[in-house]
C-alpha cells in the first residue's frame, strides 16, 4: 500500500518528477564524465612519471668543453666552493651522483676511436740511415717497432732532418710521430710526450738514443729496458688502449643511456642488489665484447690506475703500474658508439678506485621529480656561479605532461563544480519532494500511519527517481567516456604552455607515450551509487525534519504598529519602497550586504586577473633571450662550420637586435715587427720550404698552433661564452669596441693578446707583431711562395681562461662587415636600416657570403614577445634543432628555458582564471537572480494584500522594484567606495562585472514581480509553500 501510494505521488507530480529526473541524470552524467577525465589524466600522469626520467646535469663550461677526459685546473679550483649538499638536499631531487671515473685497462681490448691520445706516436729501432740533403730528411729502415700503429718492421721511413745527427752504420732507438705525407712513404717528425708521473720522477723522454751493440756481443743492437724510451714503448700500449671506468648508482640515468645514445643490445642493467652489494659486474660496449671475445656471463680482467697527478692520461706510467686489478662479470652489452666504445660501467660500490681529480666537465647529475623540474631549474640554475651550468633532460616529459597537468586542474575544477551543483540539486530535491509535503506527513502521523511507514512513503518515490536518473547518468557517461577522452587527447595541444622548439630546455630526446587510459566500468557504478545514496540521505534528512517540525502558534502578522502614526511620504511607489526599507529591519540589510560583498569579490577577481597580466608583461619586458649556433648534441659553441649566407639571412630576419660572429685560423708566431717606440726589427715572412717534407711539417705545425680569432665581440667568443668575467686592459684611446670597426678602417690591423703570450714573447702594448696562417700564395713583394701573414698592433690584453694563447682581432680582418651591417657601419647591434626584413642580397654579396664560413655565431632576440614568430622563421628556413636534423644542417639553440618556465607558470594561472572566473561570474549572476527572486517571492502575502486593496500592477511592480533597486544600488556604491579606499579606483573589468551583477539582480526582481503580478491573488494566498 505504502509503495503504491508513493508511486501515485510520483505520477501526480509529473512535471516535478520529470524535471528532477532530468537534472539528476544530467548532473550525474557530467559528474561521472569529469571524474573519469580526472582519473584518466591522473592515471596518464602516473604513467608518465614511470615512463619518463628527468635528470639535471651540472657541468663546468670550461674552454675545453665538452672533452670527456679533460682536466681543467680552473674547474678543479672552482669545485672547492661548489655546494653539492645544497643540490642533493633540494626537495625536488630524488638522487644526486657525482662522477666516479678512473683510468682503466681491459686485457685484450684495443682502441680505434678518434679519441686515441697518441695515435701517431711511434717508438722504433732504425738502422741503415742515410741523409737526403735535397729534402733535408734521413732515409732509414725500421728494424723493430716497439710501438707504432703505422710502422712495420723492415720498411723504409723518412725521418725529419732536424731530428738529430745519425750515422749510417749505427742503430738508434727513436721516438716521434709517424704520418703519411704527400708520398706513400711513412714520415717521422719530432714529437714530445708529457706524462706527469714520469716528470715527477725526473724521467725525460729523448728523441733518440744510440743502441748499437758492441761487435763482440754478436748483436746489431741492444735495447736497454731501463731506458725512458723503452718504458715509453710499454706505457703507450696501455694509454692508447685505455678504458674510461665509470662507477654509478643508476646506469640508465647516466646521460648517454638516458638520451638513448647508448642502449643495451644484450643482457641487462645492474640490479638494486648489485648496486647495494657492490657486485663485480660490468656493462661494456659491443665492440669491446667482440674484441675481447666475451659475452654475457663471461668475465673481463679490469685494471685501474690512480695517481696523484691530475689528468686522465697522467694516471699511468709503466714504473708505477696499476693500483687495482679484479675480474668483472659482463651482465650487459651496449651498442657501439665509437667515441664511447671504450667506456666500462660498474656499480659505484664495487670498490673500483676513482680519480681524485675531475675527469671531464661533469660536476654531478641528479634525478629530479618530473613535475618539479621547472621549479628545481629556477632555484638551482639561477644560483650557479660563473661557468657552472645546469641542463635538464626530461625525455620530452614537459612537452607531453604539462598540457595534461592543466587539463587535470580543469577536470578537478569541473568535478568540484559538478559535485556542488549535484549536491545542491539533491538538497533541493529532498526539500521539494519531502519537506514541502510536511503537512502530508503530519496527516499520516495523525492517522496512525507510523514514522517508519511515513519514511517509506517518501523514500520509495524519491529513491526510485534518483535510482533511475543516477543509473541512466552513469550508463550514459560510460558510453560517452571514450569519445570524451579522444576529445581531451585532441585538445591537449591547446593547453600547451611552452613552445619548446629550439629551446635550451629541450636539448633532450623526445620519447612518446600515447594517451590511451583504460578505466573500469566500476568507476561509473561508484559515481552513480554515490549520487543515489546522497539523494536518499537528503530525502531521509528532510523526512526526519518533518517529524521535528511543529506547527508554530499563530502570531500577530507583522505589519505597521497601529499604536503609532503611519509615516507619510509623497511619491506613491517610491514612498512605499522607502517605508518598506525603513521598516524591513534585518531583511533590508541582506541586499546591501550581498551587493557590497559581490563588488569587493569582483574587485578581487579583476585585480587578480590584472596582476597576472601585468606579471606576464613584466616577464616579457625584462627578459633578454639569446641564441647561438651549436652542434647536433647542443654541447659545442665553437668549431662550427656555419654558412655566412645563412647567418646573413638570419641578420635580415628583422627579429634580432644583435649579432656576434667569429672566424678562426691557426697562427704561427713570427715575432715583433715594430716596437711601440717605432723601432723596426726587419722580421721577414714565413717562406714555404722547397721540399714537400718540410712544407707538410710546417703546415702541420701551423695547424696545431693556437687561434687567431676575428670577432666583433670577445665576450661572446667561444672561450668566454659561459664566463661573466674577463680581465682586460687597453692602450689609451682603445677599448673592446675596436673589434667592431668596419672594413676599411685603419684599426682593422689591431689585436688583443693574452697576457701569457705577451710575457712569454716580451710583447708590450703598442708593439706590432707578425703572425702567419696556413694559406700559401706567391708574393710579388718577396718574389717567393710564402704563408699569408698579418701585422697586428697590440692595443689590448686579456687574462686567458684556458690553455690556448688565442689572439683576438677585429672581425673585419677576415670578413667584409659591410655585407651584413652595411658599408662603413660598425659591426654591432642590428644590421643597417637599409637591410630590412625580407631584403635580398645582391648576387655578388650572396656569392661572397656563400663562400664565407663562420666558426661561431650568437645573437639576441629583439623582442621576447615575438619569440614564437622567430621560432616559426627558424623552422620555415629549415634550421635544425638539437638531435633533430632538418634541411639546413645548422643547429640553433635559444636560451629561453627560464623564460618559458616563468611564462608557463603565469599562463597556467591565467588559463585557470579564464576557465574558472567565467564560471564564478555566471554563478554570481545566477545567485543574484535567485536571491532577488526569493526575496520578492518571500513577501507574497504583502504582495497579495496590496493587490487585494486595489493597487495596480504597475504600482506594485514599481514599489517592489524601487525597494530592491535602492538596496542593491546602496550596497554597490558602498562596495565601490570601500574598494577605492582599499585598492584605488576600480578598473574597467571591475565596473563591467559590477554592472553585470546589477543587471542580473534587477532581472531576478523583474521576473519575480512579473510572475506575482500575473498570478491570481487567491492562488497566491492559498499557496502555503
Amino acid at each position: 500500500m505504502i509503495f503504491r501510494n508513493s508511486l501515485h505521488s510520483i505520477i501526480r507530480s509529473k512535471g516535478k518528477t520529470a524535471l528532477f529526473t532530468l537534472l539528476i541524470f544530467a548532473l550525474t552524467m557530467a559528474l561521472a564524465l569529469s571524474v573519469s577525465v580526472w582519473a584518466s589524466v591522473a592515471q596518464f600522469l602516473d604513467d608518465c612519471d614511470d615512463f619518463y626520467t628527468t635528470i639535471g646535469l651540472i657541468e663546468y663550461m670550461g674552454t675545453g668543453y665538452p672533452d670527456d677526459t679533460a682536466y681543467d685546473q680552473a674547474m678543479h679550483q672552482s669545485l672547492a666552493s661548489f655546494d653539492a649538499a645544497r643540490i642533493a638536499g633540494d626537495s625536488a631531487v630524488l638522487s644526486w651522483e657525482e662522477p666516479a671515473r678512473s683510468f682503466g685497462y681491459v686485457d685484450g681490448f684495443w682502441r680505434t676511436d678518434t679519441l686515441v691520445p697518441s695515435r701517431e706516436f711511434s717508438v722504433l729501432v732504425v738502422g741503415n740511415v742515410t741523409y737526403d740533403p735535397k729534402n733535408n730528411v734521413y732515409n732509414a729502415v725500421v728494424m723493430k717497432s716497439l710501438f707504432s700503429l703505422k710502422s712495420k718492421e723492415d720498411t723504409l721511413i723518412y725521418i725529419d732532418g732536424n731530428f738529430g745527427t745519425f750515422e749510417p752504420d749505427r742503430y738508434y732507438l727513436i721516438f716521434g710521430e709517424a704520418y703519411y705525407g704527400s708520398s706513400v712513404m711513412l714520415h717521422l717528425r719530432i714529437a714530445s710526450f708529457e706524462n706527469a708521473i714520469a716528470q715527477a720522477a725526473g724521467v725525460e723522454i729523448p728523441r733518440m738514443m744510440d743502441i748499437t751493440a758492441d761487435k763482440t756481443s754478436g748483436q746489431f743492437y741492444i735495447i736497454p729496458e731501463d731506458s725512458p724510451l723503452f718504458k715509453l714503448s710499454k706505457t703507450l700500449p696501455v694509454t692508447n688502449n685505455s678504458v674510461l671506468v665509470t662507477g654509478t648508482d643508476n646506469l640508465m640515468a647516466l646521460l648517454p643511456f638516458h638520451q638513448q645514445e647508448l642502449y643495451l643490445v644484450d643482457g641487462r642493467a645492474f640490479t638494486p642488489e648489485e648496486y647495494a652489494q657492490g657486485s663485480r659486474v660490468a656493462v661494456i660496449s659491443e665492440l669491446m665484447a667482440k674484441r675481447v671475445g666475451v659475452g654475457i656471463g663471461d668475465t673481463i680482467d679490469l685494471s685501474v690506475a690512480v695517481s696523484g697527478q691530475p689528468g686522465f692520461y697522467n694516471s699511468y706510467w709503466v714504473d708505477t703500474g696499476f693500483s687495482y686489478h679484479e675480474s668483472f662479470t659482463v651482465v650487459g652489452i651496449f651498442n657501439t658508439v665509437m667515441d664511447k666504445s671504450w667506456y666500462v660501467f660498474v656499480p659505484r660500490a664495487a670498490g673500483v678506485p676513482a680519480s681524485p681529480f675531475p675527469v671531464g666537465y661533469t660536476v654531478g647529475q641528479t634525478v629530479v621529480q618530473n613535475d618539479k623540474a621547472a621549479e628545481f631549474y629556477a632555484r638551482v640554475g639561477s644560483a650557479l656561479v660563473d661557468r657552472f651550468q645546469l641542463t635538464l633532460y626530461d625525455q620530452g616529459y614537459s612537452t607531453v605532461a604539462i598540457p595534461f597537468h592543466t587539463i587535470l586542474s580543469v577536470a578537478k575544477i569541473v568535478t568540484v563544480v559538478c559535485g556542488l551543483m549535484e549536491l545542491a540539486v539533491l538538497i533541493l530535491f529532498g526539500f521539494l519532494f519531502v519537506y514541502r509535503q510536511r503537512e502530508t506527513s503530519e496527516t499520516m502521523l495523525m492517522l496512525g500511519t507510523g514514522r517508519v511507514r511515513v519514511c517509506g512513503y517518501f523514500l520509495y518515490s524519491s529513491a526510485l527517481i534518483s535510482l533511475v536518473a543516477a543509473a541512466a547518468g552513469a550508463v550514459a557517461a560510460y558510453q560517452l567516456h571514450d569519445r570524451i577522452i579522444a576529445l581531451v587527447a585532441r585538445s591537449a595541444g591547446n593547453f600547451a604552455l611552452i613552445d619548446s622548439r629550439f629551446s635550451d630546455g629541450n636539448l633532450t630526446i623526445s620519447k612518446t607515450l600515447e594517451f590511451a587510459p583504460h578505466l573500469s566500468w566500476q568507476l561509473f557504478v561508484v559515481v552513480g551509487a554515490a549520487v543515489f545514496v546522497l539523494a536518499v540521505l537528503a530525502c531521509l534528512a528532510f523526512t526526519v525534519g518533518t517529524f521535528l517540525h511543529s506547527r508554530p502558534s499563530q502570531k500577530r502578522p507583522a505589519g505597521p504598529n497601529r499604536e503609532h502614526r503611519t509615516s507619510r511620504l509623497g511619491g506613491g511607489s517610491l514612498k512605499y519602497a522607502l517605508l518598506s526599507i525603513l521598516r524591513g529591519g534585518n531583511r533590508s540589510a541582506v541586499v546591501p550586504v550581498l551587493a557590497l560583498c559581490v563588488v569587493i569579490f569582483f574587485g578581487q577577481l579583476a585585480a587578480t586577473t590584472q596582476r597576472y597580466q601585468d606579471q606576464l608583461e613584466a616577464i616579457y619586458a625584462n627578459t633578454t633571450i639569446q641564441g647561438y649556433y651549436t652542434d647536433i648534441n647542443g654541447r659545442q659553441i665553437g668549431n662550427q662550420v656555419l654558412s655566412g649566407y645563412d647567418v646573413g639571412n638570419l641578420s635580415r630576419a628583422g627579429q634580432i637586435s644583435d649579432l656576434s660572429v667569429s672566424r678562426s685560423e691557426s697562427y704561427y708566431y713570427l715575432g715583433i715587427t715594430r716596437f711601440a717606440n717605432g723601432a723596426e726589427t726587419g722580421i721577414g715572412p714565413l717562406y714555404v720550404p722547397s721540399n714537400n717534407f718540410g712544407r707538410e711539417a710546417l703546415e702541420e705545425a701551423i695547424q696545431r698552433g693556437p687561434d687567431l680569432t676575428a670577432t666583433n665581440d670577445i665576450r661572446t667568443a667561444p672561450d668566454f661564452f659561459y664566463s661573466s668575467q674577463i680581465e682586460m686592459s687597453f692602450l689609451e684611446g682603445y677599448d673592446e669596441s675596436v673589434l667592431r670597426v668596419p672594413s676599411g678602417d685603419e684599426r682593422v690591423s689591431t689585436c688583443i693578446l693574452p697576457t701569457s703570450l705577451m710575457a712569454e714573447k716580451g710583447i708590450a702594448l703598442g708593439d706590432t707583431l707578425r703572425v702567419a696562417i696556413n694559406a700559401i700564395y706567391n708574393s710579388p713583394e718577396y718574389q717567393a711562395r710564402i704563408f699569408r701573414h698579418f701585422d697586428l698592433r697590440v692595443v689590448g690584453s686579456y687574462v686567458k681562461q684556458g690553455t690556448e694563447d688565442t689572439i683576438y682581432a677585429p672581425l673585419a680582418l677576415f670578413f667584409d662587415t659591410g655585407l651584413i651591417w652595411g658599408e662603413g657601419q660598425a659591426a654591432e647591434g642590428a644590421p643597417a636600416e637599409a637591410y630590412v626584413s625580407g631584403s635580398a642580397f645582391t648576387p655578388e654579396a650572396k656569392d661572397t657570403l656563400q663562400r664565407t664560413v663562420f666558426h661561431s655565431a650568437n645573437f639576441t632576440l629583439a623582442d621576447s614577445h615575438a619569440l614564437g614568430e622567430f621560432k616559426d622563421y627558424l623552422s620555415n628556413y629549415g634550421y635544425s634543432q638539437v638531435k633533430k636534423v632538418s634541411s639546413v644542417r645548422a643547429f640553433i639553440v635559444l636560451k629561453d628555458a627560464a623564460f618559458n618556465n616563468a611564462i608557463a607558470s603565469t599562463k597556467q594561472q591565467i588559463q585557470y582564471i579564464n576557465f574558472l572566473y567565467p564560471c564564478l561570474y555566471v554563478l554570481v549572476g545566477i545567485i543574484a537572480i535567485v536571491v532577488s527572486y526569493l526575496l520578492v517571492i518571500s513577501r507574497k502575502t504583502e504582495f497579495a494584500t496590496m493587490r487585494g486593496l486595489g493597487a495596480t500592477r504597475i504600482h506594485t511592480f514599481l514599489s517592489f522594484f524601487f525597494e530592491q533597486g535602492m538596496l542593491c544600488l546602496l550596497g554597490t556604491a558602498a562596495g565601490l567606495a570601500a574598494w577605492r579606499l582599499i585598492a584605488g579606483p576600480p578598473d574597467q573589468l571591475h565596473l563591467m562585472l559590477t554592472a553585470g551583477f546589477l543587471g542580473c539582480y534587477f532581472l531576478g526582481c523583474s521576473i519575480s514581480i512579473l510572475i506575482m503580478n500575473h498570478t491570481n491573488v487567491l492562488t497566491i494566498l492559498l499557496d502555503r509553500d
